[in-house]
């Protein structure tokens, strides 16, 4: 026999469970873009332009277009950091010279977050999507506690059947 209030509770369970698979997903794209979305919200929100020096340019195995552009540059501080970009079309691009200048962007807040000045907006999508990720995350998980609430209130009301 067919009881709608059976079909209604199962179907509120099945919403919790795809959330909850959606949540998942969600969060493991937001994870992949993790990286270059800190990066980019980092030196977004306090930035400061400096030049730095290239200590070295490494080949990428398997690209020969791609470089390997260590660098090193000095903050307000005067704290030294050495970092590194990895640029997969080096060779359609300005190129840099060992030991020459690179114009860089670093964040005041957190000094070792930097990134040369012309690639920071090459991480802009992966700022969308970690953003994205987190906030559409929240939402599944507010509608899941709201249906978690809605279950918890008919199996009140069934004891009284």
């Amino acid at each position: 026999m067919f009881y709608p209030r059976e079909a209604e509770k199962d179907h509120l369970y099945n919403r919790v469970i795809l959330l909850t698979v959606a949540c998942l997903v969600v969060l493991l794209l937001a994870g992949m873009a993790r990286q270059e979305g800190m990066l980019y919200a980092a030196i977004q929100l306090v930035p400061i332009e400096t030049t730095g020096t290239v200590t070295q340019l490494g080949d990428i195995r398997m690209n020969r277009d791609g470089k390997v552009i260590h660098y090193r540059y000095t903050d307000q501080d005067g704290q030294v950091h050495d970092d590194q970009y990895v640029d997969e079309r080096y060779a359609q691009k300005t190129a840099f010279e060992t030991g020459g200048s690179i114009p860089l962007i670093y964040s005041r807040w957190l000094p070792g977050q930097s990134s040369i000045a012309r690639e920071l907006n090459g991480n802009r999508p992966g700022f969308y999507i970690m953003m994205g990720g987190v906030l559409l995350t929240l939402l599944f998980l507010g509608i899941s506690f709201r249906t978690l609430g809605r279950i918890a209130r008919m199996k009140e009301e069934d004891r009284f059947y």
